[in-house]
């Protein structure tokens, strides 16, 4: 009896940090809703420029998108160069890496590093709503961001 309760509990934490990310609009990639904030694109179809609460989210060059910077401290880049199925989160002394589960799925990611969990999208098929799990103790709100917007470029881009 006590293992089954010791197991529902740790069900039930593992449960208090799954959030949902969704979009605000139906159809529309370029405006998000996670955690009581909005990831949105700073100016209309500008896919290299974002807003997150107060922070910005942009690619280091022009068009680049395997190099990103949140906000003044936080860099977000691909393992290789075009494969966008391995990221490596680097800032405030933190090191994430959010990887696909599967080779080519972008519906289904791992994170690792100083930060674990996953994020997958809630319907297959559909980029428009995702379930994000993850440990946030310790964790800026500015790698924690780049660890989400991980799913939002992966909706715009994929879907």
């Amino acid at each position: 009896m006590k293992q089954l309760l010791f197991i529902l509990c740790l069900s039930f934490s593992g449960m208090l940090f799954a959030q949902d990310l969704r979009t605000t609009f139906s159809n529309d990639f370029s405006r998000w809703e996670f955690d009581g904030k909005t990831f949105r694109t700073v100016f209309n179809n500008d896919w290299d420029n974002w807003e997150f609460g107060s922070l910005r989210i942009r690619t280091t060059f022009s068009e680049d998108w395997d190099n990103w910077e949140v906000g003044s401290n936080v860099k977000m880049r691909t393992t290789f160069s075009n494969d966008f199925d391995s990221w490596e989160i680097r800032g405030n002394g933190k090191t994430v890496y959010v990887k696909t589960t599967f080779s080519d799925d972008y519906e289904r990611w791992t994170i690792s590093g100083d930060a674990s969990g996953t994020m997958r999208t809630v319907f297959s098929d559909d980029f428009s709503k995702w379930n994000i799990s993850m440990d946030t103790k310790g964790l800026p709100d500015d790698v924690r961001a780049a660890i989400v917007f991980i799913a939002v470029f992966s909706s715009f881009h994929f879907k």
